[in-house]
């Protein structure tokens, strides 16, 4: 465990990469600023944290001193040297890997420095403990907390009995050898804390030494042969049933083993599985030993098989003859030695490789938490302790074995000073999960894309957006969940308490993933800081660690805060190669915090890499101003000479503005491109003839600067109405500061860097020059009351705009739409229009979608009516209701007192959603009983499937189940229960007469039994599937009150949902969206018993009667005559008597 997050080597083991090179560039100067190394490191760089502006605390937690292991070093920025913290660690607390973990205090700047892995040698293994300092602001160490080591735990208990073969195919002698191997065994197991008992088998079996009865091995020499057959599973039986006991001495939390000698086959194979399934539900380890050649045939090999525990290769062995038995001793010795440690019940450990201090952090009132992952089996958790080292309370186990609890933690603040506890679980049922607990609050985060192996929770990270002290975000990282060609994925939830009814209920909500490029395998996740604001937005950025790509040179990713969020696609990735030649693992450790080691007011990243620690710097991000004008400000329309062009000048001037930092000596140079009546391919100005564009570099500072230029319009143009629409495209290159050793300011990225500007023709407005429009706008949802998120592909919004003035020029509406919504098209009913739409990227914001109105001039009396279509994305989580908003603006110096130029609509939001109510294939599909019997009953199991399909949500689910009709019981039992669900009401029938409505139509169903109605509440996650079973036995007294004899019956139970109407639809087919009713029909048949003794005496009867009848036809017939005379005549019969006879005969 320790080892695979420790080992420098993991490329080989546990992680691995490849491909591309440094993307996006923003504000942290990828030239590595102050570079620490240490001549002598193994590990150095392994965690970082900037403890001070002037300083940085860095661990090697693998050097190795003799008996220590770990050191930690304080580097000096300005001299970018770094010298060992003196730590007086206790002389028993060797090899401790100081350094393995380091967590700052954000309140006090204090630090909390672990080592995890200091074995102690107790009797029969290495237990491994941990240790914590704590540093104060000067790296003065506290005492070790925990002040001493654990005592070594009490030696574990073993009772192990022999079963020996004393059948009549043993030998006296190979018998003696038998009994002379098992004190052979007592003997070299005797000094541990183990018991011994005896017993011998053949055709019975008797148990010679009991637990607490064994005393010598004198004992058993003295057992004599029994001989007989080999009644081995019985014999087993006997032993579990009888000796693993604690009336014969077996101790209740001892190891339970169970050796079986044998020379060949049982004569009770047929119970030998049985007999082994009933040692296994005791515990009971078993072994299996044949002898002679038997063994070497299939069957009796299965045998062994069966009786012994598997794996097969550990706990079966074969010997030729009873004589070589002493060649396996060692070997079962050390195998049963082996699971020494494995309690019966319960936790094969405690604490005796808890690792303690694996992660550690900070909480209220200098008290710190330290977790345990290798605690109780590998469940982990975590113990308090105050500054001096005395426990707080008792060990916060985790639940599931080898989850890894704790192997990341941190610690979240909340708006009410309340503090939670968050723990990782990366190998939780293989999948990983995260836990939550503080203030009576125990909640649990499974990946919201389950993988095995993902080792989702590996790592974890707390943001706060806004630097209010207070945690809005949590991420957790699965390094090694795989998408195609990348690896590594990042869940980003929210944070948030509420109080209800005087109980804070913690709000945890996953809302966005991120990851890195593709083509990468370099465990992207494997570390997470939220270290500052590093574009200086006021909201707090996300850096995140992919150690392994680019073949192990390493990289990472800056994410920048939102208000709610954080931007979906990283803003900058930084590579080892680009930084620093040779780095190896950049990325591995971040410092939880970034401070202004440069003293430019701005905050430097400082990240480790195998055996170094680069700082890195901010640069300053500025914004520039511009503005551009012209002289003339419009373009004369009278009294102008056609024949000679319009001369103008168009003055172009550039400032920075809005520093990240206090700097004043910012400066830069913009080239730009100038290009007139941009939109027009024939276009109506130009600087020179036949030329359009014109290029220029001006030189910036804070300072305004501006360049001049002339250009000539086309006198009296056809088209003298649409102005010119001139286009400006500039570059920035920020220069060097030289006191801030030459670091570059640079511009915010989201700046425009391409500006239309219009110049427009002089409008004609009449006597008084002045046009005053009055433009009206509104808008509706086309018919639409609600959105239907998941169901709606679309919705429409209808414009109106109308001009009740005088014309209007480049009259334009803008409506705005929220996030979640997609522009999709625009279909004009009345006028002309020319619409662009630009949606939001981040749920704060709304989208904008801006049409002109017949430009440029919207006429009086005008009227435009257009439908805007929106695709709805069915992953939107909107709030209850949505706005809309519509503006109307126009060019007009001046606008009438009464125009409606601004509307504001809300609609609401419903979210679809579709549950499936299905019959399981498990259910009862048919029973039966036979008429007049009242006493018989049968077993029924009805399965509801409840399926999930479209997203998370609470619902309650009434499951109705017939349980009487008229005076009798359906089911046997009268207080029939579904496990998870409550039994809330009886339903009365609807039809009082059940047995006319059972004759007409025979289902048993709500409307003519008694019904108990039972309420399943259940929080189902998307494509989640729960299962709710009836089970009982169905009885047959029911029945006869129907006065059928002869019928089938249909027992039906229903399924209805209930859910939150006001925020969900169910997705149906149909107009109607309703859900759907789930039904499970069992037959019930009954029938006549028919009776076979009266058929048998019908069918004899009737036999008897046909046989006659053929008899005497065949007599008239003449048939016995003339055969008989026919043989009298072949047997030349010549005695008168016989002749005589015959012909006597022949006449009667």
């Amino acid at each position: 465990m320790t080892a695979l997050k420790m080992d420098w080597n993991f490329a080989v083991c546990f992680f691995l990469i490849s491909v591309p090179q440094s993307v996006v560039t923003f504000n942290i100067d990828p030239n590595s600023w102050k570079a620490f190394t240490q001549i002598e490191n193994t590990a150095f760089g392994y965690k970082v944290i900037s403890q001070k502006t002037s300083s940085l605390i860095v661990s090697d937690p693998l050097i190795q001193s003799r008996n220590e292991r770990g050191k930690v070093y304080s580097c000096a920025v300005a001299q970018e040297k770094c010298s060992p913290v003196p730590i007086n660690v206790p002389s028993e607390a060797v090899n401790m890997s100081l350094g393995f973990s380091m967590t700052k205090d954000p309140q006090s700047s204090k630090l909390v420095v672990c080592g995890p892995t200091i074995p102690k040698n107790c009797k029969h293994f290495t237990a491994y403990n941990g240790m914590c300092f704590i540093l104060d602001s000067n790296n003065n160490p506290s005492a070790p907390i925990p002040s001493t080591l654990r005592d070594c735990p009490p030696p574990s208990q073993t009772d192990i009995a022999f079963l020996l073969d004393g059948s009549g195919s043993v030998s006296t002698g190979d018998f003696t050898i038998m009994k002379n191997f098992v004190i052979s065994m007592v003997n070299g197991l005797k000094d541990r804390d183990f018991q011994f008992a005896v017993a011998q088998y053949s055709s019975k079996c008797e148990i010679h030494i009991k637990f607490n009865s064994f005393s010598s091995t004198d004992q058993i020499h003295w057992i004599n042969q029994f001989r007989g057959v080999t009644n081995t599973a019985k014999a087993i039986k006997k032993v579990v049933s009888e000796l693993f006991t604690r009336q014969a001495g077996a101790r209740e939390n001892a190891n339970r083993v169970l050796v079986v000698i044998t020379d060949g086959e049982s004569h009770d194979r047929s119970e030998l599985g049985t007999a082994a399934w009933e040692a296994e539900q005791k515990k009971i380890t078993r072994y299996a030993i044949g002898v002679g050649s038997a063994f070497n045939s299939p069957s009796a090999e299965n045998e062994l098989r069966t009786i012994a525990s598997d794996p097969d290769n550990k706990h079966i062995f074969k010997v030729n003859d009873f004589s070589v038995l002493k060649e396996i001793q060692d070997t079962l010795e050390e195998n049963i030695i082996a699971i020494e440690g494995t309690q019966t019940s319960g936790e094969s450990t405690r604490m005796e490789f808890a690792q303690d201090g694996f992660s550690a952090d900070f909480v209220s009132y200098d008290n710190i938490i330290m977790s345990a992952v290798g605690a109780f089996q590998w469940k982990g958790g975590y113990q308090r302790y105050n500054y001096r080292g005395t426990p707080l309370d008792s060990f916060q186990k985790g639940d599931s074995n080898d989850s890894y609890l704790g192997y990341s933690m941190t610690v979240a603040k909340t708006s009410r000073e309340l503090y939670y506890i968050i723990q990782g679980a990366p190998r939780d049922k293989h999948m990983g999960k995260v836990t939550i607990s503080g203030n009576g609050v125990f909640q649990t985060l499974d990946s919201p894309e389950p993988q095995i192996g993902a080792y989702y929770g590996a790592e974890l990270c707390v943001v706060d957006l806004d630097l209010n002290s207070v945690a809005d975000l949590l991420l957790v990282s699965a390094p090694l969940h795989n998408e195609g060609d990348q690896e590594g994925k990042v869940f980003i939830y929210t944070f948030t308490t509420s109080l209800s009814q005087r109980r804070v209920n913690l709000n945890v909500k996953h809302i966005q993933s991120v990851k890195g490029i593709p083509g990468q395998r370099g465990r992207f996740g494997l570390t997470l800081a939220s270290p500052a604001d590093l574009n200086r937005d006021g909201l707090v950025d996300v850096v995140i660690g992919a150690p392994l790509e680019e073949k192990g040179e390493g990289s990472i990713y800056i994410f920048n805060g939102r208000k709610e969020d954080i931007t979906p696609t990283f803003s900058q990735r930084i590579t080892g190669s680009s930084v620093r030649t040779g780095l190896q693992f950049f990325g591995f450790s971040l410092s939880q915090s970034a401070l202004d080691h440069s003293g430019d007011q701005l905050p430097d990243l400082a990240v480790g890499s195998k055996g170094a620690v680069i700082l890195l710097r901010s640069r300053p991000i500025v914004k520039l101003w511009n503005k551009v004008t012209y002289n003339p400000s419009k373009i004369p329309t009278r009294d102008t000479d056609c024949s000679s062009p319009l001369k103008n000048t168009l003055k172009l001037c550039f400032s920075i503005i809005g520093s990240n930092t206090g700097m004043t000596d910012l400066t830069a140079n913009v080239n730009y491109t100038l290009t007139l009546d941009a939109k027009r391919q024939s276009y109506r100005a130009y600087f020179s003839p036949k030329n359009r564009v014109r290029f220029g570099m001006i030189s910036v500072s804070m300072q305004e600067k501006c360049n001049q230029h002339e250009f000539f319009i086309e006198s009296c143009p056809n088209d003298a109405l649409n102005p010119l629409s001139n286009e400006l495209v500039y570059t920035f290159e920020g220069l060097p500061i030289v006191r801030q050793n030459n670091l570059r300011p640079m511009l915010l990225p989201t700046t425009k860097t391409t500006l239309d500007t219009n110049l427009d023709f002089e409008i004609n407005c009449g006597i008084d020059n002045i046009c005053i429009d009055n433009l009206k706008v509104d808008f509706n949802f086309s018919g639409y009351s609600v959105i239907q998120v998941g169901i709606m592909q679309d919705m429409n919004v209808t414009v109106f705009v109308e001009n009740r003035g005088e014309n209007s020029y480049n009259s334009r509406v803008i409506l705005k739409y929220p996030f979640g919504l997609s522009f999709r098209r625009v279909t004009t009913k009345q006028g002309r229009l020319e619409c662009v739409s630009l949606d939001s990227d981040e749920k704060a914001a709304l989208g904008e979608t801006t049409c002109f109105i017949s430009k440029p001039i919207f006429k009086n009396n005008g009227l435009a009516t257009f439908d805007v279509t929106y695709s709805i994305n069915k992953e939107s989580n909107f709030d209850r209701t949505v706005t809309f908003t519509a503006n109307a603006f126009s060019d007009n110096d001046r606008h009438s007192p009464d125009n409606e130029l601004f509307r504001k609509k809300t609609i609401d939001v419903k979210y679809a959603i579709y549950i499936a109510l299905i019959r399981h294939e498990n259910s009862t599909i048919h029973i039966n009983f036979t008429a007049g019997k009242n006493d018989l009953e049968k077993p029924v199991h009805q399965i509801f499937k409840v399926e999930n399909d479209l997203r998370d949500l609470n619902v309650n689910i009434f499951i109705r189940v017939p349980i009487k009709l008229g005076v009798k019981d359906i089911w046997t039992n009268n207080n029939l229960q579904i496990q998870g669900c409550n039994a809330e009401r009886v339903e009365q029938p609807t039809i009082p007469d059940f047995v006319a409505a059972l004759q007409k139509q025979p289902e048993v169903n709500c409307s003519v039994a008694v019904c108990r109605v039972f309420k399943c509440a259940a929080n189902l996650i998307r494509k989640q599937m729960k299962f709710y079973v009836i089970s009982g036995n169905v009885s047959s007294g029911w029945i006869e009150q129907t006065g059928l004899r002869s019928a089938v019956f249909e027992l039906v139970s229903t399924a209805t949902l209930d859910y939150n109407k006001t925020a969900y639809i169910f997705f149906s087919f149909d107009s109607i969206n309703t859900a759907p009713v789930g039904k499970i029909n069992t037959q019930v048949e009954v029938y006549e018993e028919k009776l076979p003794l009266k058929e048998t005496i019908g069918g004899v009867v009737g036999g008897l009667v046909l046989l006659a009848l053929i008899t005497a036809g065949l007599y008239k017939a003449g048939f016995f005559k003339s055969n008989y005379k026919k043989m009298l005549e072949e047997a030349g019969a010549g005695a008168e008597g016989p002749r005589g006879d015959a012909e006597a005969l022949s006449q009667e």
